[in-house]
């Protein structure tokens, strides 16, 4: 689960070829690109370094964000889980650094961190932030990116490096260009390898007891005795019956270009490339397909209130779609969702849904927060915005406060949202560039 987009690139999706054609004479031009180089290590390496407690790290590269028992959990993409003591919203301590290889997801429950560690998931004891203990490891639950069957290797993460050089026109085959860059593919599968393996836990206005709150970008979340994870093409199941040694028990194929999850009632929603998906989750050990809702190519977080599915579209690279707009879902009949009503947007991310307000994040346009007491004239109750940041994802959190909390490109936001005075900053956690 280690480097999603770069495994998207490798997986051509929302990527360009370029190609320079030189008809009469052979010529050069400087190119700078990004080169990728893989970095592969064995399953025994992998599980000789598997937890470290750490003293605080700063933000460089953050993902996911995760509530629970007023304390904050962001993600530091593939390194591990920065955790950060939330008593006081306008004043948060970064307390620990949980160091956890390949690292992308995770889900609490009754002090119980589940995290994937690469291919295998952790079940980590927290209820000592400073002192976090492995109690176990179930192994082999998530599919490696590549695993040469003959070494015992499987392929971890890609190293990045700036290159700049000069080039014929015709090595350009070779690369492909992302975000005004190019990406050097070459060597990056071996065609020699033997063997190729090719939250929100409760609704947030209900996520209170044992159970965190993720984002709407979640790729993991927890309903009662059941840890679901999404890898690209499928779903895991796991039970957690048993809390301190999880079992895996299934894989749920669901096809290409799956990215988050929300849970709501006896449902899971599944947001994808391509569409939206509803399973029958009745019998959580066996969640099936129940219907689902196609739209135009493009990332899709899913936010489910009553009867109406908020589907946030957007485009750029990774999604490579072409629309910006938020589509309102009729699932009163669920095996037959229709569309209610789609309203442009800027470049919407992630959203939250607290009573009827409706918190979005419009990307490098910031913050919205939109009124929802009646869903089809949303686009004509928008109570508050701040445009001075990048919001990626947002959770509102169960409080009397109103708060929200925000990661975004340059750091972690919270703020309190009022009737009379709209978004008020209350505290931010800058990203700070790795040396």
């Amino acid at each position: 689960m280690k480097a999603r987009l770069l495994r998207f690139g490798i997986l051509c999706l929302g990527i360009t070829f370029t190609l320079s054609s030189c008809i009469k004479d052979q010529c050069d031009r400087m190119v700078t690109y990004i080169q990728l180089t893989p970095v592969y290590l064995t399953k025994d390496e992998i599980r000789a370094g598997s937890l470290t407690n750490e003293a605080p790290r700063e933000l460089c590269n953050p993902g996911q964000i995760y509530y629970y028992n007023q304390h904050i959990f962001i993600n530091e993409r593939g390194e591990g889980v920065h955790v950060i003591n939330n008593q006081d919203p306008e004043n948060p301590t970064n307390i620990a650094f949980l160091n956890i290889p390949g690292n992308d997801d995770i889900a609490i429950k009754n002090g119980i961190l589940y995290a994937n560690n690469y291919i295998d998931l952790l079940s980590i004891d927290i209820r000592n932030f400073n002192n976090a203990a492995l109690i176990s490891r179930t192994e082999d639950v998530f599919e490696p990116q590549w695993e040469d069957v003959s070494t015992g290797e499987v392929l971890v993460e890609w190293e990045q490096q700036e290159v700049t050089e000069t080039m014929s026109c015709d090595t350009y085959y070779g690369l492909y260009s992302r975000g005004g860059q190019f990406f050097d593919l070459a060597n990056t599968f071996s065609p020699t390898a033997s063997g190729v393996s090719v939250e929100t836990a409760v609704d947030q206005s209900q996520a209170v007891g044992g159970v965190g709150t993720g984002g709407s970008m979640a790729r993991f979340t927890i309903v009662g005795d059941y840890l679901y994870a999404l890898e690209d093409w499928e779903m895991d199941v796991i039970s957690l019956v048993d809390p301190k040694q999880p079992a895996y028990l299934s894989s749920v194929n669901m096809g290409w270009g799956i990215e988050t999850i929300f849970p709501h009632e006896d449902k899971l929603f599944i947001g994808s490339m391509t569409g939206m998906f509803i399973y029958d989750n009745s019998n959580p050990a066996n969640p099936t397909f129940l219907s689902g809702f196609e739209h135009a190519r493009a990332c899709d977080p899913v936010y489910v209130k009553d009867d109406i599915a908020y589907v946030t579209l957007r485009d750029g690279t990774a999604c490579t779609g072409t629309s910006n707009q938020m589509d309102l879902v009729d699932i009163s009949d669920i095996e037959n969702p229709s569309l209610l009503e789609t309203f442009a947007m800027d470049h919407p991310h992630g959203l939250s849904i607290r009573g009827n307000d409706l918190y979005l994040c419009e990307g490098v346009n910031g913050l919205k927060v939109f009124d929802i007491t009646d869903p089809m004239e949303l686009d004509k109750n928008l109570l508050a915005r701040d445009e001075d940041f990048e919001a990626i994802d947002v959770i509102s959190l169960p409080n009397s406060r109103q708060t929200a909390i925000v990661i975004g490109r340059d750091g972690f936001y919270q703020f309190e949202y009022d009737d009379s005075k709209g978004l008020t900053l209350l505290s931010k956690i800058e990203v700070v560039d790795k040396p």
